[in-house]
């Protein structure tokens, strides 16, 4: 089950590239909100400005996919998950600006 929310994941990301979520809008999944306030809040205080629009635009990809798949019944029970493992692998690409996550 999770490779297919992780295909609908990459191809939500694909569908979303041209028009990015508003910053205030929530995913509706204490996880996955908790995850993208902690990556803007890095983003925003941490990493160096020549580096912020690539992070940013892929925050606000993220935060689009995973408002979709919080909408369809059908996967929304999994995202939970999805938002762990997928927020976890970005996060590393944090780490060098010195960005620390709180625990779930």
């Amino acid at each position: 089950m999770i490779s297919r929310l992780a295909f609908a994941l990459a191809a939500g990301l694909l569908v979303h590239l041209s028009g990015f979520a508003r910053a205030d809008e929530t995913i509706g999944i204490p996880d996955c909100d908790q995850f993208i306030t902690s990556y803007e809040t890095c983003v925003t205080t941490k990493v160096p400005a020549d580096h912020r629009g690539t992070f940013s635009q892929q925050v606000a990809q993220l935060r689009a996919s995973w408002k979709s798949l919080a909408e369809n019944p059908q996967t929304r029970a999994q995202l939970e998950q999805v938002c762990r493992v997928q927020g976890a692998q970005m996060q590393r690409g944090l780490e060098p600006f010195g960005c620390t996550f709180t625990p779930r």
